[in-house]
């Protein structure tokens, strides 16, 4: 697909459902939910709602219906805006280290609170970082690696001393190990990280 193609994908949107709209937006929004036929997104102590009309989408915000009808792409990118919004100032995404599921040389995938894969890549937050290799920043004393991943990093947390939690494999046994195993497998894959401790 050319950058033309894409372009007309993103601003050309004709949804079959609103699950499909849903997929979409979970691409890009963290905390999104599907029930009931609504699309529900949170963000702080403000809720979107979303549900299908007649001729689009009809939105409410904080349980109270907000005037008119979207249509596919102009909802889309009301969404987005509205998360947005939410996140101006927000600079980084706390995450226990237990809910990481897959580690590979291209990166680390984890599920939200919602049960949702997500994939932060090495190579992007290379980009973000300090050096050509440095994809996080890492404190053993606290506790955490924080990757560079575009403007809001993602901050995994080494709570709990042993993780019983569903999680990755490749993270078992006491909270140390488990912030060593990780510093190695980022090192094994080519990329660095920065000690703060």
């Amino acid at each position: 697909m050319n950058d033309n193609e894409k372009l007309y994908k993103v601003y050309h949107r004709n949804y079959k459902s609103i699950k499909e709209l849903y997929d979409d937006l979970s691409d890009a929004v963290i905390n999104i939910g599907f029930e009931n036929n609504k699309i529900i997104i949170h963000y702080n102590s403000d809720t979107l709602e979303i549900e299908p009309s007649r001729w689009g989408y009809y939105t409410y915000l904080n349980g109270k219906r907000e005037a008119g009808e979207w249509e596919d792409q102009d909802i889309y990118f009301y969404a987005l805006e509205f998360v947005h919004e939410q996140q101006k100032g927000l600079t980084e995404f706390e995450i226990n280290d237990t809910s990481i599921v897959r580690i590979t040389n291209e990166g680390i995938t984890y599920f939200d609170e919602l049960g949702r894969n997500h994939f932060i890549s090495y190579e992007n937050c290379a980009m973000n970082g300090p050096t050509a290799s440095c994809v996080a920043k890492r404190d053993i004393t606290k506790w955490y690696f924080k990757f560079y991943s575009s403007s809001v990093s993602i901050k995994f947390v080494f709570r709990s001393l042993f993780a019983f939690k569903r999680g990755t494999r490749f993270l078992t046994g006491g909270r140390a190990r488990r912030f060593r195993t990780l510093q190695k497998l980022i090192a094994d894959s080519g990329y660095t990280t920065y000690d703060l401790s």
